[in-house]
């Protein structure tokens, strides 16, 4: 496993649910700048749900990010997570999926 992580990897991560104490890998993509695997990693997690309001990003090149299905980045709830719960790279976003996700996460912040 690399030593590194990139703004625009797609990793598995173990998420803890919000209000429980139960972890589930899950897709994710870093939007942090590139850091060394033992700090927090800002990600955005990604979904196959459909997009719930505007600051869900539809994927359009989700195939070639490795993803197994067309998938969401979810803006509007990013958060940190220590490098160690980043489990497996799968994938990079393309350059137009990842524009529109920091767009989007600009925005937010």
């Amino acid at each position: 496993m690399s030593s590194r992580m990139k703004q625009g990897d797609v990793w598995l991560a173990d998420v803890l649910f919000k209000g429980t104490r139960q972890t589930k890998q899950r897709p994710v993509i870093i939007v942090g700048n590139e850091l060394a695997l033992d700090v927090d990693a800002i990600i955005a997690p990604v979904t196959s749900q459909q997009p719930r309001n505007q600051f869900d990003v539809v994927l359009e090149y989700w195939n070639e990010a490795g993803l197994l299905k067309p998938s969401v980045a979810r803006t509007s709830k990013i958060i940190s997570v220590h490098g160690s719960e980043l489990k497996r790279h799968i994938g990079v976003l393309h350059k137009h999926d990842l524009e529109r996700v920091l767009q989007m996460c600009r925005k937010l912040f």
